[in-house]
């Protein structure tokens, strides 16, 4: 009994983890905002609307009275996987709904206070439990998060704006995977942690906008459970550190029309280098994973054309690189590099403004010889080519008081 509990400590516990990072690279949610989707999330320079409490929010000193912006993205991916002995799995297609919701509020010349709730991270996937071959690594996974994001932004000049915040993310999850031809394991957890931010957005001349946006790391502390054939173990706990991210970004007015944006994201998530679950049903009282994560790269293009007083345009590109090494490779969502392209609009009547826009993202096909994180019981269980693609919709409402 003791040996069954200790498997199900460490599966509850490593498995939560492993995916509560993975799905923040190969299906992170940069796209917290129609109108800054629209243009691939090359957004950080321009800033100008509610959801720029997300993005940069030193922006919002641009605002001026009370703005308030909600909405959904509409996440739909495909996982295919052609395996060594010819055969292919595809995960179950399902649309995954984020919602997002900002506020700005000026409140004097030079100081604008701004609060975001989103999820920034958080999918999930689900393979057959009765014919593929990694259903005992992994069948469902869910993945939920939110965010709570208060900042606070003081327009030191003309040209110079700063800004800091706060945020609290919190984490559930729920993981199955098969243990027999008939038994599931199902895992599950929660956890929250703190962390802050601070942007800066400095207009160095009339048409160039320069911001720099960081998102410090997060420290989770979260607890694991797992169930199996009626037995279950609570005893398990970690700490696991969500990464920095660093945003740079240039935005350039050509003319009064049209604008060209262009970020560079730094995620360092070499933070994510091992894992250590302590529990009572160890020897020692803890076990140790080795991760080895890398540091990742994301380039992001966008611009807008203002076709009317009424009507913009957006349209952008991006490429972000994936942090997971083939050694490292978890089949929970299956990580790779991502090209996307985007389109958008943003349609305002009084008040009111409507942004919507698309965004259709290719995985590189990523080829598994060997992952010593899969721990199936045959080892050539994922082996094989893994192909992804996603298709994105965001919609928007946002209101000026």
């Amino acid at each position: 009994m003791k040996k069954l509990l200790c498997l199900l400590t460490l599966s509850a516990v490593s498995l939560l983890l492993s995916v509560s990072t993975v799905f923040a690279s190969g299906f992170a949610l940069p796209e917290q905002s129609a109108s800054a989707m629209g243009m691939s999330a090359a957004f950080t320079g321009q800033a100008d609307d509610a959801s720029a409490v997300w993005y940069n929010p030193a922006g919002i000193t641009q605002l001026d009275g009370t703005r308030i912006a909600g909405g959904v993205v509409a996440i739909y991916p495909t996982i295919t996987h052609e395996n060594t002995n010819g055969t292919t799995d595809v995960s179950e297609r399902k649309i995954h709904f984020p919602p997002f919701l900002y506020a700005t509020h000026k409140l004097n010349e030079n100081i604008s206070l701004g609060f975001g709730i989103n999820s920034p991270f958080g999918l999930s996937t689900s393979w057959n439990n009765a014919t593929s071959s990694t259903r005992f690594v992994a069948t469902f996974s869910e993945i939920k998060t939110l965010e709570f994001n208060p900042n606070i932004a003081y327009k030191i000049s003309d040209k110079l704006s700063v800004a800091a915040g706060i945020a609290y993310v919190k984490v559930d999850a729920t993981l199955d995977q098969m243990v027999g031809a008939t038994t599931t394991l199902r895992l599950t957890g929660d956890g929250d942690g703190w962390g802050g931010n601070a942007a800066v957005l400095y207009k160095a001349t009339d048409k160039l906008n320069l911001g720099l946006s960081y998102r410090s790391e997060v420290l989770l502390k979260v607890d694991g459970a797992a169930s199996i054939s009626g037995v279950t173990s609570n005893g398990a706990s970690t700490e696991v550190t969500l990464p920095d991210i660093l945003q740079l970004g240039a935005s350039y007015k050509v003319s009064d029309k049209l604008t060209l944006n262009t970020d560079l994201w730094y995620t360092w998530w070499s933070t994510y280098d091992r894992l250590v679950i302590k529990s009572d049903t160890f020897a020692g009282g803890s076990t140790t994973q080795e991760k080895q994560w890398k540091d990742t790269l994301s380039l992001r293009l966008g611009g807008q054309y203002k076709l009317t007083d009424q009507w913009k345009l957006r349209a952008g590109a991006l490429y972000d690189q994936n942090p997971v090494p083939e050694d490292r490779f978890e089949t929970r969502i299956p990580d790779a590099d991502r090209y996307g392209v985007s389109v958008g609009a943003g349609y305002t009547v009084g008040n009111l403004t409507i942004d919507a826009a698309y965004l259709y993202l290719l995985m590189d096909k990523r080829n598994i010889a060997d992952s010593l994180a899969d721990g199936a019981p045959n080892p050539n269980a994922l082996n094989g080519t893994y192909k992804s693609d996603v298709h994105v919709v965001a919609l928007m409402a946002g209101y000026k008081f």
